[in-house]
């Protein structure tokens, strides 16, 4: 009877050296895998980026209208309503491969084509005018069964618009809400659609007619062609993917 504790003992202190032989070569191992995958700059010690950041760029046509309001609700009347829409061109600059999150820059250049007060026409009574929009935020993007990616961003938004009588400035917040569609390996059709809420006394208007509410709709179509960053997938394929 006595045998058998000192056996067994010996037995589980056996299997006890056996399962760490076996552990110590193993994460060696995996620690042996992990340096070999991240390179290390010899001169500042730091992991090489493989991916380096670059930029692309959408660009096209844009349509947009603003709202102005002023209240009259205490006056028991209709509010001062003042709608301008506008159309131009657009510029964004797109950043790839920036951790935490990719961002965007959107400027763009109007010329307000018609305006409404109340919905009455009201017709412009200088031909110069004009009107620059800016926008930037993050930008996040969902992949959709690669047919098409769905790209959606926030932040601040700027507006300048030269009018009859003021020099509008406007700053607020907005969100994009957008669709690529990759037509070919290079080329992508951009569809997207900005809403701001817009703080609309900042310019010459602040004194004389200061705004309640000022908000703002966007809509571009635009285009893309990147050597840089290709589509994985497109509509129509190269002649050799074809053949193939």
């Amino acid at each position: 009877m006595k045998k058998i504790p000192a056996f067994a003992c010996m037995f589980f202190l056996a299997a006890f050296s056996f399962a760490q032989s076996d552990e110590i070569p193993a994460s060696s191992d995996s620690s042996e895998s992990k340096n070999e995958d991240v390179v290390l700059n010899p001169k500042t010690g730091f992991p090489v980026i493989t991916e380096k950041p670059f930029l692309i760029y959408n660009f096209g046509a844009a349509f947009s209208q603003v709202t102005r309001i002023i209240s009259q609700e205490k006056y028991n009347r209709s509010n001062f309503v003042w709608q301008d829409y506008l159309i131009g061109l657009y510029l964004e600059a797109v950043s790839k491969n920036v951790k935490p999150a990719d961002s965007m820059l959107r400027i763009a250049a109007y010329y307000p084509f018609y305006y409404t007060f109340n919905g009455m026409e009201q017709p412009a009574k200088q031909a110069i005018l004009y009107a620059f929009d800016a926008y930037w935020g993050p930008l996040f993007k969902t992949d959709m069964w690669h047919y098409f990616d769905i790209n959606f961003s926030f932040g601040p938004h700027f507006l300048y618009q030269l009018s009859d009588e003021f020099h509008h400035v406007e700053l607020g917040g907005a969100v994009l809400l957008g669709v690529e569609l990759p037509v070919t390996r290079k080329w992508t059709v951009c569809l997207n659609g900005l809403a701001s809420l817009d703080y609309g006394n900042l310019g010459s208007n602040r004194e004389i007619f200061p705004y309640n509410y000022v908000y703002n709709y966007q809509i571009e179509l635009g285009f893309r062609r990147s050597k840089k960053s290709p589509n994985k997938y497109s509509y129509i394929k190269p002649k050799k993917e074809v053949s193939e």
